[in-house]
């Protein structure tokens, strides 16, 4: 039978045999019933028996066909963080379709890429300045920062498969993955799952955080893993090639995207004035949202993109459909009293008397590391798993924005253990440069390091910013 077949099959059967169980006592019908087909996107979401849009249209055509619940179905549309979300992703195409994010690479090459370990901090570094801009690791890292520097290994006769890939490559291919996935953490913008995370919190903790206290608390541990990465890389799997001419490989870059254009200069303006609106939203009170939507209409306006292109953003669209069911989705559970019901039975058979909070916040950031082994999807793992993780925090009363900060580290950084765990990893991993064995190892080392960092000198900083 068809592979896809199957999937879809699953994905149908398992809502319905929930449907055909009896609603568990405390619970409302109408909560059963959006469980089951939450359950069935979820399953969509993993399994992909089809693209993740017609999971989530169709998901949503059930709850207003099915139930008559078409607001329900529709609700999360109307809300800031898909718009976000979208808007972000067409801000980084406006970065890839000006050049500007090429640019600020080649420039950092010039000045500073002298060595092969410098590289590899200009990687990190070029990976950290568009990560504001761009929510995407594949677009920012595989569809930017990784054309670069894999034409950088190409002119520095570093191959994969012909016995030159230890030459630079190799430490290139796999630190991009390293520094992909903890500049990921550290702003709002930097990943899609990081405002439905907030918004889960929101819901089911009853607590908030703005872009500029997230950038703030992420800073510290962030910048401490992105400084390390580089060097534990370098040390684990050292290059053959140690001096680079950077400036040679620089003005051949220079070459190919020639001089500054308007509307890189139209963007560069446009963007500082977008992180200023973002770091002052506190004072302003300017929604992170309305930011985004202005530079995008200023990056209209000014013909830095065009409408054009922007329609033909598929993965914009595409991430906005399904991001929004799925909010629109979760919603509709909480409003139903789903993960209040959810608590009150964790809370009856779980005892956690007399257990620190901080060890009940360790024990639920190990278990969100260990099952990132099963997930293919960083959104997946998010929209199944994260929502059990707040409850059990809520029902075991742990400090909400600790537990918030910890998961969406664990969330990007946990992803660095296999090849698989996040899309950016295919496209670095499937460049031919490094045995998966060798990958997995480079993972979990950085992963280990990045973690306790994280649970040591990060909630020591959240503890002194006063969020806890």
């Amino acid at each position: 039978m068809n592979g896809k077949l199957i999937k879809g099959l699953i994905c149908l059967g398992v809502p319905g045999i929930v449907l055909l169980c009896p609603t568990p006592a405390g619970l409302k019908l109408w909560a059963w019933q959006l469980f089951a087909v939450y359950l069935g996107a979820v399953l969509g979401l993993i399994l992909r028996p089809v693209k993740e849009p017609i999971v989530l249209i169709t998901a949503m055509g059930v709850v207003a066909l099915c139930f008559n619940q078409t607001k329900v179905a529709l609700e999360a549309f109307g809300e800031t963080t898909p718009w976000l979300v979208f808007t972000a992703f067409i801000i980084g195409q406006c970065f890839v379709e000006t050049g500007l994010g090429s640019r600020i690479a080649y420039v950092l090459i010039d000045k500073f890429g002298k060595s092969t370990l410098r590289l590899g901090y200009i990687a990190a570094l070029s990976d950290l300045i568009l990560s504001p801009a761009i929510p995407s690791n594949t677009a920012r890292s595989g569809g930017l920062v990784y054309p670069i520097f894999q034409s950088l290994a190409y002119t520095l006769n570093s191959r994969p498969d012909d016995g030159t890939e230890r030459k630079i490559g190799s430490y290139l291919m796999v630190l991009m993955y390293q520094n992909s996935l903890i500049t990921g953490t550290m702003f709002i913008t930097a990943g899609a799952i990081m405002p439905l995370m907030i918004k889960l919190t929101n819901d089911i903790m009853h607590a908030d955080i703005s872009w500029i206290q997230w950038a703030v608390a992420m800073s510290v541990p962030g910048l401490l893993c992105l400084l390390l990465a580089p060097y534990m890389v370098y040390k684990i799997y050292p290059p053959d090639l140690k001096e680079v001419d950077n400036k040679a490989v620089a003005q051949e870059g220079y070459k190919k995207i020639g001089s500054m254009s308007r509307k890189e200069k139209t963007l560069a303006v446009l963007f500082l004035c977008a992180i200023i609106g973002w770091a002052t939203g506190t004072i302003t009170k300017i929604d992170s949202t309305a930011v985004a939507l202005a530079l995008l209409s200023l990056s209209l306006l000014t013909g830095v993109i065009s409408w054009e292109k922007v329609l033909a953003s598929k993965s914009a669209w595409s991430t906005f459909i399904w991001y929004g069911g799925i909010i629109s989705l979760a919603n509709g559970l909480n409003k139903a009293g789903f993960f209040v019901w959810l608590g009150k039975l964790f809370s009856e058979h779980l005892d956690f008397t007399g257990v620190h909070s901080v060890a009940i916040l360790g024990g639920l950031i190990f278990i969100t590391i260990i099952v990132r082994y099963l997930f293919a999807s960083t959104i997946a793992f998010v929209v199944t798993f994260i929502p059990v993780i707040y409850t059990l925090g809520a029902v075991t009363h742990v400090p909400a924005l600790p537990l918030l900060l910890m998961t969406a580290a664990s969330a990007q950084i946990a992803s660095l253990m296999t090849h698989y765990g996040n899309a950016v990893g295919t496209v670095l991993y499937g460049a031919g440069y490094v045995p998966q064995g060798t990958w997995w190892k480079i993972g979990h080392v950085v992963m280990a390091v990045s973690m306790t960092i994280y649970f040591i000198i990060g909630l020591s900083w959240w503890k002194f910013l006063g969020l806890w």
